[in-house]
């Protein structure tokens, strides 16, 4: 649903949705800049090592917030050469090999 105003929208609802989502967007940046940026999220092995990649823990709750509000808020805005130095430092465990290719896509 990119910039396409589905037919049973009006206007004025597709152009409130656009504001929010552009809102929404300055507001994770910001959280990426004014927090994230310097003060980088452990990978969720190391943050949370009594669960396994395929828990229920990573679905819902604290596990699953975990990985969308800080884990993959920083892999969505850090630089390349940041993201590179991160992967560096935290080499992937074995048990999630393939998270980090996941969450630069």
């Amino acid at each position: 649903m990119a910039n396409n105003k589905p037919a049973d929208l009006t206007d004025e609802q597709w152009n409130k949705y656009l504001e929010h989502k552009a809102s929404w967007e300055k507001m994770l940046k910001e959280r990426f800049e004014n927090e994230l940026k310097s003060n980088t999220p452990e990978p969720p092995w190391l943050k949370f090592p009594d669960y396994h990649p395929t828990d229920m823990f990573w679905r819902m709750g604290k596990g699953e917030d975990y990985l969308v509000d800080y884990f993959g808020l920083y892999f969505k805005y850090a630089s390349k050469s940041d993201l590179n130095a991160y992967k560096l430092k935290y080499p992937e465990h074995k048990d999630w090999q393939g998270t980090y290719q996941s969450y630069e896509n």
